[in-house]
């Protein structure tokens, strides 16, 4: 004789709710990889390449971040790190990225936009005041989904990382824009380490 077992099918629909509730979650569709010669901006020393790619289109936002992040005050820039040299090792330490507020810096670096080279014009531009880059701070701003977006965000973002030759390392910086209306050209500095002589390379990547 069969019988009914109503803490057995209460068991199943509170299953099949988490699992209803987790799917409906935010989606998060994949960012396609580009190589940095691919990207908006790139500057190259050394046989180091620096791309970076802004992702400023609202729609790429929300696909990829499933949120707007200029409304909240940011742009997320997609950012790639290639050692194309034949035997040095470098370190990169995202820490160590700076923002510069505006304009350029002094130091007239090499820098291509959309595959054409173009030398900067320090001596028409003055000098910058740069700030760390690191520690943007997500908690204060109010997402949908907060938890897993955020998550999402961080697990996106660019790592620090020695770079063998033939390595490269990807992912995003979250830089501070306006919320409103056009922002000024973001002028990034990254200083890498070369391993076994601690020189320090700059490379300024403007967009």
């Amino acid at each position: 004789m069969l019988r009914s077992n109503p803490g057995g099918v209460a068991s199943v629909l509170v299953v099949l709710f988490l699992v209803q509730s987790a799917s409906a979650g935010p989606k998060f569709a994949d960012y396609p990889v580009r190589k940095a010669s691919e990207c908006a901006a790139i500057a190259e020393r050394a046989g180091l390449m620096i791309g970076a790619q802004p992702v400023e289109d609202l729609d790429e936002q929300k696909a990829y971040f499933s949120t707007e992040l200029k409304p909240k005050g940011f742009v997320p820039v997609f950012m790639v790190l290639e050692n194309g040299s034949s035997g040095d090792s470098f370190l990169f330490d995202k820490t160590a990225i700076k923002l510069g507020e505006a304009g350029l810096s002094d130091s007239t670096p090499q820098t291509m936009t959309k595959g054409k080279a173009a030398a900067i014009d320090s001596g028409a531009i003055a000098s910058v005041f740069f700030v760390p880059l690191a520690g943007a701070v997500f908690a204060s701003i109010a997402f949908n989904h907060a938890a897993a977006v955020q998550q999402n965000i961080l697990r996106r973002e660019i790592q620090s990382k020695t770079l063998s030759p033939g390595v490269s390392v990807h992912g995003f910086l979250y830089v501070p824009v306006p919320k409103k209306g056009a922002r000024e050209k973001i002028h990034l500095r990254v200083p890498v380490t070369r391993s076994g002589t601690n020189e320090t390379l700059v490379l300024d990547v403007v967009f």
